[in-house]
């Protein structure tokens, strides 16, 4: 059983070919615990209650109005956010709905009614996904970074987070839950959301990428290692346990599966490291994307944990990730 290590975002792409690159790019590693905050496009619809109105009991349900459903447009005017909606709702008896679902576009009617003044719905929405993970890399000559090396994924509508705009904010690692099997651990952390240091242009199923905005000095830069580089056998892991403190530690390569630039889950490993393991157990959710390193190297970024045995995770090849990443 596999699952994310992601604790709960119209540019162009820079094609990186092994076959091709004359130039090997340098990245800076950073092991860097984050929170990321997505907002969405539409309202995310999370759920629905009953409305009673006149010895009448309403229900969404009833017009086919379901959780899940992302509403883009009401009364003909787009829905950007939750105040958007909110703001039509409170003057209006029924709104003429543009709903997303799946790979759907419907229109439905939402009634409302009022009832002591207040406006009622019967919707529960949300208009952003807040999660936690690690960033992979920085790129000095651009300040771009790339982050989770797998997609952020909405618990509501089971799909890729439709993405307006995105920030990342400094967090603290409090403390790492140790996890067994079956069970993983998980960061436990703490932001204020206040002071952002990037922001989000790319939620995608290669990773998180944004331009970074705090300065860098000092940081040394390593190369990105070409796929038939990488070995079975000893490598590391930078992440953050506690505080902001990015520690180094050993891991054991243990797969590497012949992949295209579009695989995900190309690198299989085992945790080595005893400090690791008698802190979090094995792999933990909030490690996605922490970067891999061998023989002085990038070689990738941590993705996955591997459910029924958690010393064991898989990685994406850092090619496969960079070359999905942005310019701006």
């Amino acid at each position: 059983m596999l699952s994310t290590l992601t604790s709960i975002a119209i540019l162009f792409s820079i094609p990186y070919n092994t076959s091709v690159q004359t130039k090997r790019i340098k990245l800076i590693p950073s092991g860097e615990n984050y929170v990321f905050k997505l907002n969405t496009k539409g309202v995310i619809i999370t759920g629905t209650y009953d409305v009673t109105y006149n010895n009448k009991t309403y229900n969404p349900n009833e017009k086919d109005i379901r959780k899940g459903d992302t509403i883009i447009e009401a009364n003909s005017k787009k829905i950007s956010n939750i105040n958007d909606l909110s703001n039509l709702i409170k003057d209006s008896s029924s709104l003429n709905l543009k709903i997303k679902r799946k790979n759907e576009i419907l229109k439905r009617e939402l009634p409302i009614y009022k009832i002591n003044n207040i406006s009622r719905s019967g919707l529960y929405v949300k208009d952003r996904v807040i999660g936690v993970g690690t960033i992979t890399y920085i790129d000095p000559s651009t300040m771009i970074y790339g982050g989770l090396g797998h997609e952020v994924v909405d618990n509501d509508t089971n799909s890729i987070v439709d993405l307006s705009s995105g920030e990342i904010y400094y967090n603290d690692v409090i403390s790492i839950t140790k996890g067994s099997n079956m069970h993983p651990g998980e960061k436990v952390s703490n932001t204020s959301l206040k002071e952002s240091i990037g922001n989000v242009l790319i939620n995608s199923s290669y990773g998180m990428f944004g331009k970074y905005y705090r300065s860098i000095s000092n940081s040394r830069t390593y190369e990105i290692a070409y796929k038939n580089e990488i070995k079975k056998g000893k490598a590391r892991v930078l992440t953050c346990v506690k505080g902001n403190e990015v520690k180094s530690y050993e891991i054991m390569i243990t797969s590497l599966k012949k992949q295209d630039e579009n695989g995900t889950k190309g690198i299989t490993f085992k945790i080595n490291d005893s400090e690791l393991l008698s802190i979090a157990g094995g792999v933990y959710s909030g490690m996605s994307g922490s970067p891999i390193i061998q023989n002085n190297k990038i070689v990738g970024a941590v993705t996955h944990v591997l459910v029924d045995d958690i010393q064991y995770g898989y990685g994406i090849y850092i090619d496969n990730m960079y070359n999905k990443q942005i310019s701006k």
